[in-house]
């Protein structure tokens, strides 16, 4: 297993990842649907993943929709459902700065995430590529639980709030975190090559009890 990394960035960066990335490595058609477009383009739909979901109130394998990744990762942080809830609270009579701040998570970040690419090593992908349907899915079993395993190692080993003046006090996200992956079966070049893309937040929670969030960093 091999593993790249790359800073995600609000506006130019995340515009990029939503047109080429999320939708297989590929240019999203103009005008298309999230869905749409990773139908068209063989790629299944993303999918949430991180013991931080369950602060957000997300739920472990739920689809990834195109709402929900530009409120995380092209509005500076924002919750995945921010619209969902500042509707409810102007519904509930709240002004449109208190609604607003309803789905904020602590305070706005220009780096919203890390995209961790993982592959098989050539030999593995090799074997996935021509090998017969039981070997396809054994592989993917197999690269599914290393993803699964090097998130859990970041959240418990890695990750580091950072708060307070200066960010002096340094803790572990006690409600872990959170992230957004999506399985390509090709390399840019059409090429098979089974990989994922983690798309990281650099955010958690802080050690008391709140539902805010503070940002993190996460260093592999």
């Amino acid at each position: 297993m091999t593993v790249d990394i790359r800073v995600v960035r609000a506006g130019q960066m995340y515009r990029y990842y939503l047109r080429e990335t999320v939708v297989g490595d590929g240019r999203r058609p103009a005008r298309t649907p999230l869905r749409a477009a990773q139908e068209q383009a063989g790629v299944p739909v993303g999918r949430w993943m991180g013991r931080g979901l369950a602060v957000l109130g997300l739920a472990p394998g739920g689809e990834v929709t195109e709402a929900q990744l530009r409120n995380r990762f092209g509005e500076r942080g924002r919750h995945p459902d921010a619209d969902r809830i500042e509707a409810d609270r102007l519904a509930a009579g709240d002004s449109p700065k208190k609604a607003f701040k309803a789905g904020a998570l602590g305070r706005r970040v220009t780096v919203t995430g890390v995209d961790f690419v993982f592959r098989p090593q050539p030999t593995i992908y090799l074997l996935w590529a021509f090998g017969d349907e039981e070997t396809r899915r054994v592989i993917e079993a197999a690269h599914e639980y290393a993803i699964e395993r090097v998130l859990e190692w970041i959240e418990d080993e890695v990750a580091v709030i950072r708060y307070g003046k200066d960010g002096v006090y340094r803790v572990r996200p006690p409600g872990g975190l959170v992230a957004a992956r999506f399985r390509h079966y090709e390399a840019r070049s059409g090429r098979p090559l089974l990989h994922d893309h983690l798309l990281l937040s650099v955010k958690g929670q802080r050690l008391e009890n709140r539902r805010r969030l503070t940002p993190g960093s996460a260093k592999a």
